[in-house]
């Protein structure tokens, strides 16, 4: 992928993930022994930055959900090295997606396989054929190469009522949908935990609307 299609992508995903004008904080985990940070209101130089960042770190993040404008004083719509402080839930202000991920049982720190990838890749799409029967709008599809996962738009509050309805969601989903070759993971309830791979949709997944 040339430097343009990449920027192009990374544009893209981050037309369908944020919402205008809202905040995001843009995260390098990882990224040679520490953790790049930086937050964004101007999301033209976030898809610059990722797209930049992009194939030089393991993964280049995105919050899903909006943060607090005021965290724009920590490094506004640029990258700091060596961030101290990342988004928590209090900084959340409120919760824009449902993220259910797919990931295939294997041990920590190994990459699926083909074979697992694709089991868990038709774990998600039978979640998704499930969850349109029972009245839901189809989701942002994302492949991460390991798994995948399904991103639902909704629009609640982040308290603690809507972090149990979120947890309960999944442990519903869990239930259906985990055996032991493919789990639901029930650990993204927390509204600060919606990191989303901007790789994940720029070159692998896809939209259906």
């Amino acid at each position: 992928m040339t430097a343009t299609q990449q920027l192009y992508s990374t544009s893209e995903a981050i037309r369908v993930l944020l919402g205008p004008h809202s905040v995001a904080e843009l995260r390098a985990p990882s990224a040679q022994g520490h953790t790049l940070s930086g937050y964004f209101d101007d999301h033209s130089l976030l898809a610059k930055k990722a797209a930049e960042l992009s194939g030089t770190v393991p993964g280049v993040y995105v919050t899903l959900n909006p943060v607090r404008a005021d965290l724009l004083a920590r490094a506004m719509n640029r990258v700091i090295r060596f961030a101290k402080k990342t988004t928590t839930d209090s900084d959340i202000v409120s919760r824009r997606w449902f993220a259910v991920d797919f990931d295939p049982v294997r041990p920590s720190g190994i990459s699926a396989n083909d074979a697992e990838h694709e089991a868990a890749l038709y774990r998600m799409q039978q979640c998704k054929d499930w969850l349109r029967t029972q009245g839901w709008a189809d989701p942002v599809l994302a492949d991460s190469g390991n798994g995948g996962h399904l991103l639902y738009r909704i629009d609640i509050p982040n308290d603690t009522a809507s972090t149990e309805l979120v947890k309960g969601c999944l442990q519903a989903l869990g239930l259906l949908f985990s055996d032991d070759q493919v789990i639901v993971d029930l650990s993204t309830y927390n509204a600060s935990s919606d990191l989303e791979d901007l790789r994940d949709i720029g070159s692998k997944g896809r939209r259906h609307s």
